[in-house]
């Protein structure tokens, strides 16, 4: 990312009248990454949408459209709703397994509204259930509604972060939804994040890719032992910096990805050195500062700065203390000695810098699930302009429905 990209985005920006703190995607670049995507894709997996990542409408319908797929994974019970009443024929896979009376208050909501949405619960939903203890929560919570549920079964791959790890229990399982008249079983799901940061003293990622594979085919392959064929089920794997990983041949038919396709600096990993930064904060410069000074130690200042504990130039920026870092001007740094601020937060500039008062200081968020949240809008950036805007996902009122009921006497 050069200087001239920032400049060109700099002036994009104060063209569009944006003049607080904004979150920008770069469109071109969001394309790039889809086509690096799609080329894992070709060697045919279905491809699921993380929303958790990408958390707006208009972002997930653009990326539905562009990668022909209508498959969301799914982390949070509001957004859920959010996602289904906005996008009725979205097919959902839960991305963890919730508690039951979260099950309960969707399915309170659900068939409150069933006749005012398209979304077929029974085809289009999955559940993640991690242990046999909760699927007999949802067996007994989905025959109390006399509804029947689809269940994904979260497989522990390597990552050791909850699922099904012993062959036993899995097998209980299996055999407790072949048996119910609630259950349906439509898939399994192992996550392997973990790949790409084992350190060579443990095997380095070739082997926890290779472990995490074999992992995935025994579970598989029990699956077709003691409950049937797995050729319609949904074998769900993967992630943003696991995703390329995958080719013809491997036991799953079906990937998940999303944080890839705007690359936050917490993905800058070797899987991923094909995909190009798409994200942004732009935050207003409200005041530049020379020879900042700590309150109350002018002397002490001065004896800090001839060390470079503390710079020659500085700038206050509008907000701040976000999950990011400061990517232009090169080599600005948060001012660790002045602490944080979500208002008026103290940066580092370069010597050098040419940065004005009201120009922007861009960040790279480290993650997008919780700081795309921050904003209210994404700023769509194309071609040296914002030629659109974003919303991103709020909440429905969901309060009412996880009230007890009251009996009468």
């Amino acid at each position: 990312m050069s200087q001239a990209y920032f400049k060109q985005m700099n002036t994009g920006l104060k063209q569009a009248g944006i003049a607080y703190p904004t979150l920008v995607i770069d469109k071109s670049r969001l394309d790039q990454n889809i086509g690096h995507l799609k080329n894992t894709l070709s060697k045919k997996f279905n491809f699921r949408i993380v929303a958790k990542s990408l958390p707006s409408i208009e972002l997930l319908n653009y990326i539905m459209s562009e990668t022909a797929t209508n498959r969301l994974m799914c982390f949070h019970l509001p957004f859920v709703i959010k996602i289904i009443q906005s996008i009725p024929d979205v097919d959902i896979l839960l991305g963890k397994p919730m508690p039951t009376d979260a099950v309960r208050t969707f399915y309170n909501w659900y068939l409150s509204n069933k006749n005012t949405t398209d979304f077929d619960h029974e085809k289009k939903m999955q559940w993640l259930i991690d242990s046999d203890t909760r699927l007999q929560n949802y067996e007994t919570l989905a025959s109390t509604l006399g509804i029947k549920i689809n269940i994904n079964l979260e497989i522990d791959i390597g990552l050791h972060r909850g699922g099904y790890n012993s062959d036993r229990r899995f097998i209980e399982s299996l055999e407790r939804i072949k048996s119910s008249s609630s259950l349906t079983l439509s898939g399994l799901m192992g996550y392997e994040a973990h790949i790409t940061k084992i350190p060579t003293f443990l095997g380095g990622p070739t082997k926890a890719e290779l472990t995490a594979k074999a992992n995935y085919r025994h579970y598989a392959g029990l699956v077709k032992e003691h409950y049937g064929d797995t050729e319609n089920l949904c074998l769900n794997t993967g992630g943003s910096t696991t995703y390329p990983l995958y080719d013809e041949g491997d036991s799953c038919n079906e990937i998940s990805t999303a944080s890839a396709l705007v690359k936050p600096s917490d993905f800058d990993v070797y899987t991923l050195k094909h995909h190009q930064p798409a994200t942004f904060i732009a935050a207003p410069v409200l005041k530049k500062v020379s020879n900042p000074e700590l309150p109350m130690a002018t002397l002490i200042s001065t004896f800090l700065r001839t060390i470079n504990l503390i710079p020659k130039c500085a700038c206050f920026i509008y907000g701040g203390n976000w999950l990011a870092k400061p990517c232009y001007p090169e080599s600005t740094k948060h001012l660790a000695l002045f602490g944080s601020s979500s208002n008026q937060e103290m940066y580092s500039l370069p010597d050098n810098n040419d940065l004005h008062e009201e120009d922007f200081l861009f960040f790279r968020p480290t993650q997008s699930e919780a700081t795309f949240l921050q904003f209210g809008k994404i700023a769509l950036y194309e071609h040296g302009k914002i030629v659109d805007w974003w919303s991103v996902f709020d909440y429905p009122d969901l309060t009412p429905l996880s009230q007890p009921e009251l009996k009468t006497a």
